[in-house]
Formats: structure tokens, sequence, C-alpha cells
């Protein structure tokens, strides 16, 4: 549905929500930025930080990777579909379980060499 005048509703709708989401983005780096610049000040956190840096920054990662492979696998390939053990995944399910899978796959790689 489009109008002589402009953009669909759809469209816009997305451009709104591109801008709230890219404003939302913005926000986190700064929060970011500034908590970090606070908290390495504090001995602490710095202690911690050594003890548990595959949890604090490893699995962060790890989810940001495993959002990507299954973004960029979605986008090269059309939806991602399962079959086996008796079940069929399709759309959504297939995607979830490729993000699933990835997760589990680094952070186990991540366990062992740790």
């Amino acid at each position: 549905m489009t109008n002589a005048d402009g953009p669909s509703d759809d469209r816009r709708i997305s451009q709104v929500g591109f801008g709230v989401a890219v404003l939302f983005v913005a926000m986190a780096v700064i929060m970011l930025i500034l908590n970090t610049y606070w908290m390495a000040q504090q001995e602490w956190y710095l202690d911690l930080l050594r003890e548990h840096l595959l949890v604090i920054v490893g699995l962060p990662m790890a989810t940001g990777v495993s959002v990507a492979i299954v973004v960029f696998l979605r986008q090269t390939d059309g939806p991602i579909e399962f079959e086996g053990l008796g079940f069929k995944l399709k759309g959504a399910a297939g995607q979830v379980t490729m993000w699933i899978l990835t997760f589990l796959a680094m952070a186990g790689a991540m366990k062992l060499l740790w």
C-alpha cells in the first residue's frame, strides 16, 4: 500500500524501528564506555576481570558471533531448515536451533581451551 505522497506505512514503521534500534545501540555503547572507564579504576573489578575474563567478555562475544552467523547464513541461503531424528524445523525454529548450536559449540570450545 503506497501513497502518492510518500512511503507506505510499513516502510515508515520499519524506518522508525531502525531509528529506535540505532538510538538504543548508541546509548548502550555510551553506557559501556562510561562504565568501563569507571570500573577500570576499581581494583576489585580488575581482579574479577583477570579471574573471569571468559565469562565477562567471552560469552557475550560468542552470543554476538552466533547471531551474526545465523543472520549471515539466512541472508545467503534463505530460511534455515533442519530435519532429523523424526522432527522438522523451519523458519524461526530453524534459526533458533542454529543459534543454540553455534553458541553451545563456541562456549564448549572456550571451556575446553580456557
